[in-house]
């Protein structure tokens, strides 16, 4: 993805970015249960391989006979309503009225920034279970681009099919395990593991660890995973920052797993057939020219056939994985692992400067540039009382936050999910983007409002 303003070429200097709970919570393992992976260089290119992987390259293993790979149902997604068109909660609009001064200027032409919002609020009754309560301003009242806020899907979708593969036929495969992914073009194999991979994509939208992830769980699986979950407008179409001599976003490669008794299960590669039906949502044409192969091309840019996501089901994305306690009764039951559930929720609960990963260690320019609520989250508490699980997505000038937030002190806790388009001359990939100066602002606006009326006593 392509960003350029003063801190967000600061933040790329040092990494590849894409472009809390009430008491009744169930326990989650602290984040001391789940040691993280261990610090890597932030490049996106190979980390170095590990001396028990070197030599294993001196002397490779037998190859393992390929296991079949379970064949997929062919399973069209749930069909979609419409999309709504401009509506506003009065709650939600009365709260945004009362933003800053970038919030308000955004208000006035609100379908010109595709500005949308949702507010859920977490109810905690004195009796009877905790229920999720929400608001909604414009919520999928056109089209916008996920970017990498898609990445919690697909890390989704992955840890779903784990229990699947095991029963196939490979029994080590688990979030912590040895895995070698060979490329389309070469022998040399990258080695690394799922929670690796996992722990980058999410807390530092690291490209090419989310696409690893989706070359492991695959395109076609990972968008019928999400189907089966009642995530109906999950449109998993392309990879993140793709680049010539990457592998097609279509086509796994071969995986090697390896136990640690040295047994190695094998992965074949695997190529997408699926055809992915339209994305339904409306305004899919933006802009009015786009920057093509260095050219300027007159007319907008379809993003017909680019990753989409309804707001309600990213929001839902985040609901099942932190508080899946707040699903309806209908909602499918999640076939991964409470560990890997919980992995999944500490990594969409650590900042950047927290993460162990070098160049983000005490980083708070990352922190504020990967987290876009928290800067409106400070005005309300100090960021030590609060726990965020959130993911950020920033490319073609949108810029969308999706977080849970808790009150430490209070057990108040609410959902939050905005997107904003910030592109003032329309050109698209002109890296001209007005992020600074109304994307990152707004977002904290919209925050600072919400988190005043959700934390009120």
């Amino acid at each position: 993805m392509r960003v350029r303003s003063a801190s967000a070429l600061l933040l790329a200097a040092v990494a590849c970015a894409a472009c809390g709970a009430p008491a009744e919570v169930p326990a989650v393992p602290a984040p001391s249960a789940f040691p993280a992976p261990e610090a890597v260089a932030t490049t996106n290119e190979p980390a170095p391989v590990p001396a028990a992987a070197e030599a294993a390259h001196e002397a490779p293993p037998p190859a393992p006979a390929p296991i079949p790979t379970p064949s997929l149902p062919v399973v069209p997604p749930p069909p979609l309503p419409a999309p709504t068109k401009g509506g506003a909660d009065a709650l939600v609009a009365t709260l945004l009225a009362g933003g800053g001064p970038a919030l308000k200027g955004v208000l006035t032409t609100a379908e010109k920034h595709r500005f949308q919002v949702i507010y859920g609020v977490v109810r905690t009754p004195e009796k009877g279970g905790a229920t999720l309560e929400r608001h909604a301003y414009r919520a999928d009242a056109e089209y916008f681009f996920p970017a990498s806020s898609m990445k919690v899907p697909i890390a989704l979708a992955g840890y779903e099919r784990l229990p699947t593969m095991r029963a196939a036929g490979r029994p080590s495969l688990d979030r912590d395990a040895s895995i070698r992914m060979y490329p389309a073009v070469g022998d040399d194999p990258y080695v690394t593991s799922l929670a690796r991979e996992t722990w980058r994509a999410i807390i530092v939208s690291d490209n090419t660890a989310a696409n690893r992830l989706l070359s492991f769980v695959g395109l076609r699986e990972a968008n019928e995973t999400l189907w089966g979950l009642k995530l109906a407008s999950a449109r998993v179409r392309t990879g993140f920052s793709m680049t010539a001599d990457s592998d097609p976003a279509e086509v796994s490669p071969r995986i090697a797993v390896v136990s640690k008794t040295g047994v190695t299960e094998e992965i074949p590669a695997r190529k997408s057939a699926l055809e992915l039906p339209p994305t339904k949502a409306s305004s899919l044409e933006i802009g009015t020219a786009a920057i093509v192969d260095g050219r300027r091309v007159a007319g907008p840019m379809s993003f017909a056939n680019k990753n989409a996501m309804s707001l309600r089901d990213l929001q839902d994305t985040l609901v099942r994985i932190v508080r899946p306690d707040l699903l309806p009764k209908t909602a499918p039951a999640s076939h991964a692992t409470k560990e890997d559930i919980a992995y999944l929720r500490q990594a969409l609960g650590t900042l950047p400067s927290k993460s162990g990963i070098a160049g983000y260690d005490r980083n708070v320019v990352a922190d504020y540039q990967l987290v876009p609520f928290l800067r409106g989250l400070e005005r309300v508490r100090p960021r030590d009382k609060l726990e965020i699980y959130t993911k950020v997505g920033q490319a073609y000038g949108f810029l969308t936050a999706n977080a849970y937030i808790v009150d430490k002190e209070t057990g108040r806790a609410f959902f939050l999910l905005a997107t904003v388009y910030a592109n003032p001359d329309e050109v698209l990939n002109d890296d001209l983007y007005a992020y600074d100066a109304v994307a990152f602002p707004v977002l904290a606006d919209v925050a600072e409002v919400i988190a005043r009326h959700a934390f009120a006593p």
